[in-house]
């Protein structure tokens, strides 16, 4: 397909309407129409950006190529298999689904249709993260990461723990940067007398089969709004800020002194340090993520973040919770050997 192509958004909430405001600005796409189970949420958008308010899923499914689907994680499965059916591309917004048996239903009924599907975990269109990617391209050089995503309460998202709120977003990442089976997962979490259940502060602790550790810890609590991933690698230190859009490499060396005699060699040898910052132009992450599900129903990419990616994220972030008792889950021992693509 190389023609306009042709797209609704299934839910009209913030984020659907985030979806609507950026597809009205690219190039070769066609923004049709939207759907959502409250009509007067679809008219209300379909008013704000001139486009028609489907009155069903099936009038959606007939009258475009692709959709994105911005409705509540539990309906991901059931309206995801009804698109994927009708041949139809689909934009799924993290979390793929919310149990294996869906997430499998999505990545079959993808395959069996031959349509894109593409996980919306937008942090790997950040620029940072991209570019983050092209200096760990050689795996063999990371040892240790250290992931942190923390901010204070909000209304926005109640109804999951802060592991699938915000853990996800990193636990993708890191598994995404260091390409190895995890082969055991450890995690605790803080308990106040206003968080007793300990939902709103995690950490974790990932174990790669290759040696690599690597450590999230995600907050609701905190008075501060943090996105940060650091690395260790065999020659330096690299730490990334998600929200400046922000690399700096720092590394350390050796150096002679400079006339000092009679000194034993041990001794003869200063310590030089240097930062590297590096030039990074900025992007609208939901933009670049847009133009990559266009590009990829066209034929020129592959999806960055497939439906296995989205579901080798979501296992470690179910065994963190069933290791906090969150869940009781015993079919997700898979979240410890899924083999890294």
């Amino acid at each position: 397909m190389t023609n306009t192509v042709k797209v609704a958004v299934i839910g009209a909430g913030m984020m659907g309407r985030n979806h609507l405001k950026t597809y009205k600005t690219l190039p070769g796409v066609e923004l049709v129409g939207v759907y959502d189970i409250f009509p007067e949420a679809a008219q209300k958008a379909a008013e704000m950006f001139g486009i028609k308010a489907f009155s069903s899923m099936e009038e959606a499914a007939a009258s475009v190529d692709a959709v994105s689907i911005v409705t509540t994680s539990v309906t991901h499965a059931d309206v995801g298999e009804f698109f994927l059916n009708k041949g139809i591309h689909c934009l799924m917004e993290k979390p793929l689904a919310t149990t294996e048996e869906g997430c499998r239903r999505l990545i079959d009924a993808a395959a069996r249709n031959n349509v894109t599907l593409l996980v919306g975990h937008i942090e790997q269109f950040n620029p940072a993260v991209e570019q983050m990617h092209k200096i760990l391209s050689d795996t063999s050089m990371i040892r240790s990461l250290t992931a942190q995503r923390m901010s204070a309460a909000s209304g926005r998202i109640t109804d999951v723990d802060v592991s699938m709120d915000l853990m996800i977003h990193d636990a993708e990442i890191i598994l995404s940067l260091v390409k190895s089976p995890i082969v055991d997962i450890q995690a605790s979490a803080v308990k106040t007398p206003d968080h007793a259940e300990g939902k709103d502060y995690i950490t974790a602790l990932l174990s790669f089969e290759n040696g690599v550790t690597a450590t999230m810890t995600a907050s609701r609590i905190t008075q501060a709004r943090v996105r940060t991933l650091t690395v260790t690698t065999d020659t330096n230190y690299i730490d990334m800020d998600f929200i400046n859009q922000s690399i700096n490499v720092h590394s350390q060396g050796r150096m002679p002194y400079v006339n000092q005699e009679n000194l034993p060699d041990w001794m003869n040898y200063g310590l030089k340090g240097s930062v590297e910052q590096l030039f990074i132009p900025t992007n609208q992450p939901l933009s670049a993520e847009l133009t990559h599900f266009v590009n990829c129903i066209n034929g020129r990419e592959t999806p960055r973040i497939s439906g296995q990616n989205a579901l080798d994220a979501l296992r470690v972030i179910w065994k963190i919770q069933e290791k906090l008792g969150f869940i009781k889950n015993s079919d997700i021992d898979s979240a410890l050997t899924f083999a890294a693509e």
